[in-house]
């Protein structure tokens, strides 16, 4: 057989590989995102036929009277406190888990367990601790004197509260700090030791250096992932009190499901498009300054 055809079964092996993963894109993502982007340009019901409606949709989303802008504010706030809490305790978390000491194992697969629960369920075990007359938060300040907190119910406080629910997902951007901890040549930390360096210096003149492209995936992943968090929204707080907590991803919900807007909540699906690809962009853009990549020989790019 002659070099050629067998680069010829390599690659139509490699498509047919591939084939059950585009055809569930076709159907499953590029489909539904398609129509989706036509009927953010009609008015449509469920059960009324497609009327064209042009732009519409989108000036709606500008109006000062409506809820879009006052609910992307409000989300934008939420992903910028949620981002760098989820980040930084993952990452010290992860350096813990990363030393030897007993129980790493078993501690790795316990804070991971709820970034592979539901939401919802997620969302049911946060409100219990944060219920004013029996929850666990509250119980525990009783202990050193501080009267019940109205964590969910204060208009005040209850996005800050959301904001504590991001711990629970620390677990998926856990991993991939320790698989880039890990990663990191022990050569480097043993010339630093020869050197004088402590163990504050090392983490910050070589490991964190060398994962800022795993800082660089997480701030993306979490960034997108908070953008669309919606199921500890409806099961805390249903997007209040006096509309505290009511985020963008419930305004989708609520003109989606609850009073069958399609195309609007289409259109709000687009804008929201926008702004995370928008942001993201701004993040690869400012990425080219502080993450650094290791060649093959070894040298920092």
């Amino acid at each position: 057989m002659s070099r050629h055809s067998i680069k010829s079964q390599e690659r139509m092996s490699g498509y047919l590989l591939i084939l059950p993963w585009f055809l569930g894109f076709l159907f499953f993502y590029s489909g539904p995102m398609l129509f989706s982007f036509i009927i953010s340009f009609c008015n449509w019901d469920y059960f009324k036929d497609l009327t064209f409606i042009g732009l519409d949709n989108y000036f709606r989303i500008f109006d000062s009277a409506g809820h879009a802008l006052p609910a992307m504010g409000r989300t934008l706030k939420f992903v910028f406190l949620e981002v760098p809490l989820q980040l930084v305790i993952s990452l010290a978390v992860a350096m813990l888990l990363t030393r030897k000491i007993p129980g790493t194992r078993i501690s790795r697969t316990l804070i991971y367990l709820p970034a592979v629960m539901s939401g919802a369920v997620g969302g049911l075990i946060w409100r219990y601790m944060f219920n004013t007359q029996t929850g666990l938060f509250n119980y525990l300040l009783s202990f050193i004197g501080v009267g019940p907190i109205a964590w969910i119910e204060n208009p005040d406080i209850a996005l800050y509260s959301i904001v504590l629910t991001g711990i629970w997902a620390i677990g998926q951007p856990m991993i991939l700090f320790i698989a880039a901890i890990q990663g990191v040549p022990k050569t480097y930390y043993e010339v630093a030791e020869v050197d004088g360096a402590g163990k504050f210096s090392q983490f910050r003149h070589i490991t964190l250096p060398m994962i800022t492209p795993t800082i660089l995936i997480n701030t993306i992943i979490i960034l997108i992932l908070q953008f669309q968090m919606l199921a500890p929204i409806i099961v805390i707080t249903s997007g209040g009190p006096a509309k505290s907590t009511y985020l963008y991803s419930y305004l989708e919900y609520e003109n989606a499901f609850k009073f069958l807007k399609m195309g609007y909540a289409s259109a709000l699906s687009w804008f929201m498009f926008v702004v995370i690809l928008t942001l993201t962009l701004i993040i690869m853009k400012s990425s080219r300054k502080w993450v650094f990549y290791q060649s093959e020989k070894g040298k920092m790019l």
